[in-house]
């Protein structure tokens, strides 16, 4: 793509942890996304954790019962989830998942003290945006919660961690990152990070350690430095995260060539 300096563009961007998470995907869907500032097309995946995540919000915001979520993802999930799925078999899954969980849906262990609290901030400096799905509060100590379509896995104590633990890792980066917001608003830094994984009804706890929350502060410090070097933005050809993860797939000349070949 040629010696262009982009520094200045990237030195005016407000993050997020999905701005990182695009780069970190796919240096060209970034490119096109941050920088071109082309709108992408609406994928699964991504529609139906934004429909799930609503519904989860209507629940703690107005109290709605299993029966009311449920009658809305039924009558709704059409019209909101929308791309194709990879198969039937995951369109099923993701489906049932859903509606099993709102079935069944019941308060998280902590008295609501916000619910999708955006929040604007700063991590040593760096200008940060983001939402927290759930901001708990127990005993005087506050526990953040992110509702996750994913399936991730309680971590296994193993001595050596599992490639589950690092997945685990990865995304707790962004709890540790909007602790920040956290610490900054109330005084205090979070007692627990917490995953809802709501397709599997699945509820992990995770300690707040104050290293990992040095460690998320540098390594967004270190990934800023590396997007703001970048000048070529190569794409990260993928068969399955080209198809059904990226929304710049109609954009991207190297995904449309791919799929010729």
């Amino acid at each position: 793509m040629g010696e262009i300096n982009y520094a200045p563009l990237i030195d005016d961007m407000v993050w997020s942890y999905s701005r990182i998470k695009a780069f970190v995907d796919c240096t060209y869907r970034f490119y096109l996304k941050y920088i071109r500032h082309i709108h992408g097309k609406e994928m699964f995946f991504a529609s139906y954790g934004t429909f799930m995540h609503k519904l989860i919000e209507t629940y703690f915001k107005e109290g709605k019962s299993p029966r009311q979520l449920t009658d809305i993802y039924l009558r709704d999930f059409k019209k909101e989830v929308v791309g194709r799925a990879p198969n039937k078999t995951v369109f099923g899954n993701y489906f049932t998942g859903g509606l099993e969980y709102l079935r069944g849906i019941h308060p998280f262990p902590y008295r609501p003290a916000a619910i999708e609290k955006k929040v604007d901030f700063k991590v040593n400096g760096i200008p940060f945006i983001g939402y927290i799905d759930f901001l708990g509060e127990l005993d005087g100590s506050l526990y953040v919660v992110d509702n996750k379509s994913r399936v991730l896995k309680p971590r296994s104590k193993r001595e050596k961690p599992t490639k589950t633990d690092e997945e685990l890792d990865a995304y707790l980066r962004q709890l540790y990152l909007y602790s920040a917001a956290v610490e900054e608003e109330y005084g205090v830094r979070p007692h627990k990070l917490c995953f809802n994984c709501f397709r599997t009804d699945t509820f992990i706890e995770e300690p707040f350690l104050d290293r990992d929350y040095e460690g998320a502060k540098q390594w967004l410090a270190e990934m800023i430095s590396e997007i703001r070097q970048e000048s070529d933005f190569k794409p990260s050809c993928e068969f399955f995260k080209c198809t059904h993860l990226c929304e710049m797939q109609d954009e991207c000349e190297y995904y449309q060539l791919m799929k010729k070949r």
